[in-house]
């Protein structure tokens, strides 16, 4: 049975209720409200740069070769000639060979797309793989980027956030049958094995972020607001991402003044003692 999404807050302008948000999203309006501004409501985000767009289509295609495996469909079109891909496929199994041979009483779900609202917005979630059985459930997620140092930078992010609040919020798992689990398959050499980091739920858990998700939608109708009236959404403080970001002219301007003071500020960064 399906839960009802949550609908109670105050009427919000037509304007704001259209945004459909996912992880990805909450986290750069999180970072930088005046980038979000850019990249989604005026869609002017530039094309990916050679390296970055390797790397994407390297996990893409990962992806598609980890559904076409759960579906049991032939794999040799995704393989030949893809020996780091393949290298990393097989090392994935050997380190869980659960991923192929279901359990009993488990549903395995490809690419499972899970849709609920709150704050006036919907959401979105497309699992990796969601595995089901009738007292928990386990989130999969295929990362192709080393395994961070310490797991709490996972669990802060807004992907574990968003993702484990909204499987209890679209079924009748408790947050304590809920996890998530990362695993980390492209190695920096051929010989580098997948490593795993498994985050487990609360109900705890569960209150803070649905708090989280408010406050953040409650923010953004406001900004959303003042946008429809001309104001741009806030930047942040300058700071060390600032000369790498696409929007760096556009947002501070191209004055010397403005880059004489970024220089000041990342020099003073640059000397804090730590």
């Amino acid at each position: 049975m399906e839960k009802k999404n949550d609908s109670s807050l105050p009427h919000l302008p037509q304007y704001c209720v259209m945004l459909r948000l996912s992880q990805g999203l909450l986290s750069l309006l999180e970072s930088c409200p005046r980038k979000f501004q850019y990249s989604i409501l005026e869609q002017l985000a530039p094309p990916p740069t050679e390296t970055l767009q390797n790397s994407l289509d390297w996990g893409n295609r990962f992806h598609l070769l980890m559904q076409q495996a759960q579906l049991q469909l032939p794999l040799g079109a995704l393989l030949n000639g893809q020996a780091a891909m393949r290298q990393a496929f097989e090392a994935l199994h050997q380190a869980n060979p659960q991923l192929l041979a279901p359990s009993p009483g488990a549903q395995y779900d490809s690419e499972h797309l899970r849709s609920f609202s709150l704050g006036g917005h919907s959401f979105s979630v497309i699992y990796d793989l969601l595995i089901r059985e009738a007292e928990q459930a386990q989130i999969l997620d295929w990362k192709t980027y080393p395994k961070p140092i310490q797991a709490q930078t996972l669990a802060q992010d807004w992907q574990t956030k968003l993702y484990c609040f909204g499987l209890v919020e679209t079924s009748n798992y408790k947050p304590e049958q809920v996890s998530m689990t990362y695993w980390f398959v492209r190695g920096k050499d051929s010989n580098s094995q997948p490593e795993s980091l498994q985050l487990t739920y609360s109900q705890q858990k569960h209150k803070q972020i649905r708090q989280e998700i408010i406050e953040q939608t409650t923010q953004l109708n406001q900004w959303m607001e003042q946008y429809k009236q001309g104001k741009a959404l806030p930047q942040v403080p300058l700071g060390q991402t600032c000369d790498r970001c696409n929007f760096f002219n556009r947002c501070r301007g191209q004055n010397e003044q403005t880059r004489e003071q970024f220089a000041v500020d990342l020099e003073a960064i640059v000397e804090v003692s730590l």
